[in-house]
C-alpha cells in the first residue's frame, strides 16, 4: 500500500534494528499492509542493512493486523507526534509480542522504543 507520503501529524518514522532481513520485512509488511509507507521505495538492495527504515502514514483506520512470527526479536523504533504514535504502537501490540524499552514524550513529539517478539 504505497502513496505520497507528506509529513504531517499523522506520520510515524519506523526504525527497525538488531534483527534479520526476513523479520524486518515481516513488520513492515504488517505495517504496510495498513497503513500507507515508502518502504517499497526504500528497502535495501542485497537484502543486508544493519538498520531499516520507513514512514507510515497512520490516519486511516488500518484496520486489525494478524500475528505474526519472528524469527528473532526486533528493535522497533517509533518517532511522531504522541497520538500517531500510539495508534501505531496498539497495532504493533496486536500482531507481536511487546516490551517497552524506552519512551521520550514531549508536548509534540514522542519517540518509543520497543522490543518486537512472536506473540
Amino acid at each position: 500500500m504505497t502513496a505520497e507520503m507528506s509529513e504531517g501529524e499523522w506520520e510515524v518514522s519506523v526504525e527497525l534494528s538488531d534483527c534479520a532481513c526476513e523479520d524486518a520485512e515481516a513488520v513492515f509488511r504488517v505495517l504496510g499492509g495498513l497503513f500507507r509507507s515508502d518502504w517499497n521505495e526504500l528497502q535495501p538492495e542485497g537484502r543486508r542493512a544493519n538498520v531499516w527504515l520507513s514512514r507510515f502514514d497512520v490516519s486511516g483506520d488500518g484496520g486489525r493486523p494478524d500475528a505474526v512470527t519472528l524469527g528473532s526479536p526486533v528493535t522497533a523504533e517509533l518517532q511522531g507526534s504522541p497520538h500517531a504514535v500510539e495508534r501505531l504502537h496498539g497495532v504493533l501490540t496486536e500482531a507481536f509480542g511487546v516490551v517497552e524499552v524506552l519512551e521520550v514524550a514531549g508536548d509534540q513529539e514522542k519517540q518509543l522504543r520497543l522490543r518486537l517478539e512472536t506473540r
